[in-house]
């Protein structure tokens, strides 16, 4: 997969990723104690969907292109819908929010983000495009050194978001492995760990080695527009939930069908399962 997410920002798989993202973080809010967020990988922040790298790679015209005019979403659709417009409010769809710029502007005034990102051309992208306030960290550093050093927070409840490049041929196992260290120290957090479904098995290699471990609590989310191949392009997407929100499991098989129905290009299909 290429490492810059401008090719890919607003595909199936952030539809997917980042809906989730905006259930979770609109479930920390329903209590009155601040939270914290940890992005591992945070990328530059938003894209330009008419920029260069996005028209030349339009994925975002099969993923949340296909949504904007959605009348009547169900509600897990309807709230990342809401949260893209705000970004976008004149009306054309133009910017992308990532995760740290979704995060940002959902934190309360007592609330952190964490926002890590190792390459210095995207950190500085996420530097210009992140609010500058006291509650938006950004570190110039390793995602995986971060589940370390970074955890457990001060606030002392929050989410915790995984999304690596998956440029390593061996970033499956080095994600899970590293799970095993945060969850060491921050074991009752919500974790949101997005991985490319390609291989059903060795995202299903990934899911046992994140219960080796001490992974419990799972709800795994999958969702694919065709039917994926090693050694095509990407078509489907998988999320691992540890101590996922109250709520989320019965949002996702309310809403799956119905956006699997307009995201679909082929044999399309999605799973919901919870261990």
């Amino acid at each position: 997969m290429n490492y810059r997410h401008a090719f890919h920002a607003g595909n199936h798989a952030d539809v997917l990723k980042h809906a989730v993202l905006v259930f979770c973080l609109d479930t920390l809010k329903r209590k009155d104690t601040p939270f914290a967020v940890l992005d591992t990988h945070a990328g530059r922040g938003t894209y330009d969907l008419l920029s260069e790298e996005g028209l030349r790679s339009p994925e975002w015209r099969e993923g949340v292109a296909r949504l904007m005019k959605w009348r009547e979403p169900p509600p897990l659709i309807g709230r990342y819908l809401e949260a893209v417009r705000a970004f976008n409010l004149g009306g054309e769809l133009r910017t992308y929010p990532g995760s740290p710029a979704l995060i940002a502007r959902a934190l309360r005034a007592d609330d952190v983000l964490m926002a890590c990102e190792l390459h210095a051309e995207e950190h500085a992208a996420l530097r210009r495009t992140l609010p500058r306030a006291a509650n938006v960290q950004i570190h110039l550093r390793d995602g995986w050194e971060a589940l370390s050093a970074l955890l457990p927070p001060p606030q002392r409840r929050g989410l915790v978001l995984i999304d690596p490049p998956y440029e390593a041929s061996d970033e499956l196992a080095l994600a899970a492995s590293a799970l095993g260290t945060a969850l060491k120290r921050f074991g009752h957090g919500t974790y949101l760990w997005w991985r490319p479904l390609k291989s059903e098995s060795a995202v299903a290699t990934a899911d046992a080695e994140a219960r080796g471990q001490g992974a419990r609590n799972l709800l795994r989310v999958d969702l694919w527009t065709d039917t994926p191949k090693p050694e095509d392009r990407l078509v489907g997407s998988s999320l691992l939930l540890i101590n996922p929100p109250f709520g989320l499991e019965d949002a996702l098989r309310e809403a799956l069908p119905a956006l699997v129905s307009r995201l679909a290009i082929g044999a399309s299909g999605w799973r919901v399962q919870a261990h």
